[in-house]
C-alpha cells in the first residue's frame, strides 16, 4: 500500500443536472460530455495541474498553486459556454491532499468537495483559505458570499465567489449543498428581537414623550442606550445584540429634540459593572436604556428597563417571553404602530428618512448587523469583512438603503486608512451611496457618504452642502458633524470646523478619534494652547491613544518647543511602529530644530518602506520641507496631487508648509484642486 500526503491547491468540478440531462436526451449528454473532458484535459495540463480522478460528471484536480487554479478554472468555465454549453461549477480550496494507493484523501478534498457543492450553473466558488492566496492579484476579482456551517467541518467557513466577466455568482437564498442541518429557528428570531426591541423603543417613546410631566421634561430631552447583553448560552449573539441595541440608538436619535449620545460612548461601558448613575453623568444624559437578550430552545427572552439616572429608579421595565410563531405577521402590526408613533413627533421628511432604511428580510438584516459590528471595528480585516456582509445583505434585498450605505461608509474608510486605492475605492463607494439615495433620498447616512467623496475629489462647494443636508436630515448623526469639521478644516474655516467638532464630541463625548480630532481643530485655527490641553484630556480616556500624541507634538511644534514635539512623535511610533505620517512629522521637528541628519536618517527609513508598501508622496514633502529643500518638497508634492493623497486637501492650513506658500508651484497646486481663494 503506496501513502504520501501533498499540501496543493485542490479543484472539484461537477457538472448541474447531468443525470437529467442524460435521462432527457442522451445524445446532447454525450457531447456535453465529451467537450468536458477535452477542455479539462487541455486547460489543467496547460496550467501545470493534474487530474486525480474523473467521477462520471465531475472530477478532482491539483495544482502547485492558487493562481494557476484560479486561472486554469476560469479558462475553463469561459470555454465551456461555447456549444455544447456545459453547466458546470467548481469548487477552489487550498489544502493537504493524503494520497492511498491511486486515492486521493483528506481534509482539504473534504472542504474543497463541500465548497464545489454551493455552486450554480457557472459559477467559480473558492474557500476562505484560497482567497487569500488570490486576493492581490488584480485580474481575479471576488465576492464573498458569506460564512457556512459545511457537514464534517468544525468551524463555519467564508466562501467568495469568483466575478470575473462572464461568470454568475449564485444568491445565497438559493443555494444548496452539503451544509449542517439547521433548526431553522435563526430567521424567528431575529425577527422576534427586532418586534420586542421596537415594542420596547415604541412604548418609550411614548411613555417619554406624551406622558411625561412638565416638571420631568428636561430629563426626557437625553438618553444612552447601552449594549444589551448577550445571555444565550454559548455567547455567539453578540453581533446580533450589538446590532439589536445600536439600531434601537439610531431609532431614538431620529427624535427632534431628544439628545441621543452616540454608539461609541454608550458601548465603551460594554462589560463594566458600573452604577448608572456614574454611567449617566460620564455620558451627560438623564435616562438610560438597558437590556438583554437570551434564547433558549424555541423562545427568546428579551429585558428591557429605562432608568432615570438623576435619582436611579425604573421608570419602566418589562421582561418578553416569546414563542417562534407569526413572527412576521406580528412584526407588520408592531412596525405599523410604532410608524403611527413616531408620526407625532416626526416631521413628514424625517418620517420617510426612517421608512426607506429597514429591510423586511431578517436575513439581509441579519447580515448588515454583521457588516456594521465589524465595521464598527474599525481593524483592517473587520473592514474588509463588513464589505462581504453588507454585499450578501444587498443580495438578499435589492432595495436595502442602509446596506447600501454601509457600504459606501466602508469603502471610504478603506481609502481613509490607505488600505486602498483612491481610483479602487471612490466609484464602489460613490455607486453603492447613489444607490442608497435612489431607494431612499432622505437618507443621511447616504447623503454623509457622497458629500465624503466630493470632499475626497476636492469638490468644496458640494462637499459643504452635502453635509449641510445630512444634518439637517438628522441632526444628531456624528459623522456628518465629525467629516463636515474635516471639510471646513480643509477650506480654511477653522473657527466653524472646531463648532462643528465641539458639537460631535457632545453626541460622543467618550470617542478617542472625536476627542483628538477636536485637539487638531484647534491646532487648525492656531489655538496651540487649546490644542495641548484637548489632546491631554484625550489621553487621559484613552492613554494609547498615538493620535492624540501625535497632534500634540505638532501643536508643539508650533510654539517651537522641539522637545516636547520629538517626544511626543517617538511616543506614537512606539504606539504605532513603522507610521508613515508620524515618521514624516518626525523627520520634519527634526529638520525645523536643526538636526539635519536626523532628518536625512528619517528620509532613508521612508524610501526603504516605499520599497514595501507604498508610502504617501506627502510624507517625503513634508521632510523636505523642514529640511527646506523646497525644490524636492514641491516634486513630491506634485506627485502627491498626482496620486490624490488625503492629505492634500489641508494645504491650505498645513502650518509646517507654510515656507513653501508663496512659491509659485505651490500657489499652481492651490489653484487647481481649488483652495486658492
Amino acid at each position: 500500500m503506496t501513502q504520501g500526503r501533498q499540501l496543493a491547491a485542490i479543484m472539484f468540478t461537477d457538472i448541474v443536472g447531468y443525470t437529467a440531462m442524460m435521462q432527457a436526451d442522451e445524445q446532447k449528454a454525450v457531447a456535453v460530455i465529451k467537450h468536458y473532458n477535452s477542455t479539462l484535459d487541455k486547460f489543467v495540463n496547460q496550467y501545470n495541474g493534474e487530474v486525480l480522478n474523473y467521477y462520471g460528471d465531475g472530477s478532482l484536480c491539483i495544482f502547485h498553486s492558487a493562481t494557476d487554479a484560479a486561472n486554469c478554472a476560469l479558462a475553463v468555465q469561459k470555454e465551456l459556454k461555447n456549444e455544447p454549453v456545459v453547466p458546470l461549477r467548481i469548487g477552489l480550496h487550498i489544502g493537504e491532499v493524503f494520497f492511498e494507493d491511486a486515492k486521493a484523501l483528506g481534509d482539504g478534498v473534504n472542504v474543497a468537495s463541500r465548497v464545489q457543492s454551493m455552486g450554480q450553473e457557472n459559477t467559480i466558488l473558492v474557500s476562505g483559505e484560497f482567497y487569500d492566496k488570490i486576493k492581490n492579484n488584480s485580474s481575479i476579482s471576488s465576492v464573498s458570499l458569506g460564512h457556512f456551517d459545511f457537514k464534517n467541518v468544525e468551524k463555519p467557513l467564508e466562501v467568495f465567489a469568483l466575478s470575473n466577466e462572464g461568470l454568475s455568482i449564485p444568491q445565497r437564498s438559493k443555494m444548496q449543498g452539503k451544509l449542517k442541518k439547521k433548526s431553522g429557528q435563526s430567521r424567528s428570531i431575529i425577527a422576534a428581537a427586532l418586534i420586542i426591541l421596537f415594542c420596547a423603543a415604541g412604548f418609550f417613546i411614548y411613555k417619554s414623550f406624551f406622558t411625561a410631566k412638565a416638571e420631568s421634561a428636561s430629563n426626557d430631552q437625553s438618553i444612552a442606550v447601552l449594549p444589551f447583553v448577550d445571555m444565550s448560552p454559548a455567547k455567539d449573539q453578540e453581533y446580533f445584540s450589538d446590532g439589536m441595541s445600536e439600531e434601537l440608538l439610531n431609532s431614538l436619535a431620529k427624535i427632534q429634540g431628544l439628545k441621543v449620545i452616540s454608539r461609541t460612548s454608550s458601548f465603551s461601558f460594554k462589560g463594566k459593572n458600573l452604577d448608572v448613575r456614574t454611567i449617566g453623568d460620564k455620558l451627560g444624559v438623564g435616562n438610560i436604556l438597558e437590556g438583554s437578550i437570551r434564547k433558549s430552545g424555541n423562545t427568546i427572552r428579551i429585558t428591557a428597563q429605562l432608568i432615570e439616572v438623576n435619582k436611579g429608579t425604573h421608570l419602566w421595565s418589562e421582561t418578553y417571553d416569546r414563542e417562534m410563531k407569526d413572527v412576521f405577521a406580528i412584526q407588520d402590526e408592531i412596525s405599523k404602530m410604532i410608524v403611527d408613533i413616531l408620526k407625532i413627533k416626526l416631521s413628514g421628511k424625517q418620517t420617510n428618512q426612517l421608512a426607506g432604511s429597514f429591510t423586511k428580510n431578517p436575513e439581509a438584516h441579519e447580515d448588515y448587523l454583521k457588516g456594521r459590528y465589524h465595521w464598527n471595528k474599525r481593524t483592517d480585516e473587520d473592514i474588509k469583512k463588513a464589505i462581504g456582509y453588507f454585499e450578501d445583505a444587498i443580495r438578499k434585498d435589492s432595495n436595502y438603503a442602509a446596506a447600501y450605505s454601509g457600504l459606501a461608509d466602508t469603502y471610504l474608510t478603506l481609502y481613509d486608512y490607505e488600505l486602498m486605492s483612491f481610483d479602487e475605492s471612490t466609484p464602489k463607494a460613490k455607486e453603492a451611496a447613489q444607490r442608497a439615495l435612489k431607494i431612499n433620498e432622505n437618507l443621511a447616512e447616504a447623503h454623509n457618504s457622497l458629500a465624503h467623496i466630493d470632499l475626497h475629489e476636492w469638490k468644496w462647494k458640494s462637499a459643504e452642502e452635502g453635509f449641510q443636508r445630512a444634518i439637517t436630515l438628522d441632526p444628531s448623526y456624528i459623522l456628518a458633524h465629525h467629516w463636515y469639521a474635516l471639510c471646513l478644516t480643509a477650506i480654511g474655516k477653522t473657527n466653524e470646523a472646531v463648532t462643528q467638532m465641539e458639537k460631535a464630541r457632545e453626541l460622543d463625548p467618550l470617542s478617542t478619534r472625536i476627542n483628538a480630532d477636536l485637539g487638531m481643530a484647534y491646532l487648525s485655527a492656531g489655538r496651540y494652547d487649546e490644542a495641548i490641553a484637548q489632546e491631554e484630556k484625550t489621553l487621559q480616556l484613552n492613554p494609547k491613544s498615538s493620535g492624540a500624541r501625535w497632534i500634540r507634538g505638532m501643536a508643539y511644534q508650533q510654539k517651537k518647543m522641539y522637545e516636547e514635539a520629538i517626544k511626543d512623535y517617538r511616543s506614537a511610533l512606539e504606539l504605532s511602529p513603522g507610521n508613515p505620517n508620524y515618521l514624516a512629522a518626525l523627520g520634519h521637528v527634526y529638520a525645523s530644530s536643526g538636526n539635519t541628519k536626523a532628518a536625512h536618517n528619517i528620509l532613508d527609513t521612508l524610501f526603504v518602506g516605499n520599497k514595501k508598501e507604498p508610502v504617501s508622496p506627502f510624507f517625503f514633502a513634508l521632510v523636505y520641507a523642514g529640511l527646506n529643500d523646497k525644490e524636492k518638497a514641491l516634486e513630491w508634492l506634485q506627485q502627491a496631487y498626482v496620486e490624490k493623497s488625503g492629505s492634500v486637501r489641508y494645504l491650505k492650513m498645513e502650518p509646517r508648509l507654510r515656507n513653501l506658500r508663496d512659491e509659485t508651484r505651490y500657489v499652481a497646486l492651490m489653484e487647481k484642486i481649488g483652495l486658492d481663494k
